[in-house]
């Protein structure tokens, strides 16, 4: 947050002009997703645009200064809902979701508009999309619905037709160390964090704030280039030390799985943004394995997931994800 309460969103100029222009000509829409990936700022950005909305002072809008946006900054504003989440993979239950629908009929408390924010709709679920449906149709004048997901393709075309969809991106590098400075740290870990996840703040933040992520990263990293090299042993044994404890395993798989995405992704396109914590091990990964093997091993890992889901020791669980990585 800036010292007037404004959330600092970095980078992404043309997209915070583009929403301006739709406040300043009476053309928001009544449903935006704010796509792109974990980490590149879509929830701070969903809270901008919430006091864009609300904000008492239309010509400065956000000001920062005023009540409404006092009380969005605060996340207390009665005409800003957060839908909650539930479930294991943090969803949005048909019963939360007629509970928007409800509130949704209620006039506004402090201005003219409600604002029901869906943050990392990526998990919902298709029973409770199709139960919103009809709100997003044909929603209340008052009522704008906010998601934010990783990908476009989390929301069913259904309602994907029926919303402004704009993505979010992440930041230069350059942009990012800076943020990364202002936020208290050193210029050696800007740099540090920056070459891991280039300049997705979000992530970089988490990985400088977060030793046990720091542990997964480095793993995850070793992990690849064991692949590349095809050293199963060296693969057991990373993963079988991380298997001791299940969250830092899920942790470890979710980052070696996007190594795997942009290996893949390096060997079709080779100009799309990296998700990954090591570009080089990436780079070595594609120059060993097709997009149809990678693809294959991504598989692996997704079933991996599923038998943590389903109780199925860590361990074993590692174990046979080993080999059957190496059998792709």
């Amino acid at each position: 947050m800036n010292t007037n309460g404004i959330p600092e969103v970095a980078g992404n100029a043309a997209l915070l002009r583009e929403l301006r222009l739709m406040k300043t000509g009476a053309h928001l829409p009544h449903a935006l997703l704010l796509h792109g990936p974990a980490g590149c700022g879509k929830k701070l950005l969903a809270k901008w645009f919430s006091m864009l909305v609300l904000c008492e002072h239309a010509s400065e809008a956000p000001c920062g200064i005023c009540r409404n946006c006092r009380l969005i900054a605060e996340e207390a504003h009665p005409d800003v809902l957060y839908a909650e989440h539930s479930g294991k993979k943090g969803g949005f239950s048909v019963d939360t979701v007629r509970r928007i629908r409800g509130e949704a009929a209620i006039l506004p408390n402090n201005g003219d508009m409600r604002i029901f924010l869906f943050t990392d709709a990526d998990e919902m679920s298709i029973q409770a999309q199709n139960a919103l449906l009809k709100s997003v149709e044909e929603p209340p004048a008052h009522a704008c619905f906010v998601f934010t997901a990783e990908t476009v393709g989390a929301l069913l075309p259904t309602l994907l037709s029926r919303m402004t969809a704009e993505a979010v991106c992440p930041v230069t590098t350059a942009e990012c160390e800076a943020e990364l400075c202002k936020a208290g740290f050193s210029a050696a870990e800007a740099q540090s964090a920056s070459a891991r996840f280039g300049g997705n703040i979000g992530k970089c933040l988490n990985y400088l704030r977060d030793a046990a992520m720091q542990q997964a990263v480095e793993t995850a990293s070793a992990l690849t280039e064991a692949l590349a090299v095809q050293n199963e042993y060296e693969m057991l044994r990373l993963l079988t030390a991380s298997a001791s404890d299940k969250d830092t395993l899920r942790q470890t798989l979710s980052l070696f799985d996007l190594q795997l995405r942009d290996a893949a992704v390096l060997s079709l396109e080779g100009d799309l943004p990296r998700l990954g914590c090591d570009a080089p091990a990436a780079r070595a990964l594609a120059a060993k394995y097709s997009p149809r093997r990678l693809m294959k091993m991504h598989g692996a890992v997704t079933e991996a997931f599923a038998d943590l889901d389903g109780n199925v020791g860590a361990v074993l669980t590692v174990s046979a994800l080993t080999a059957a990585l190496m059998a792709c």
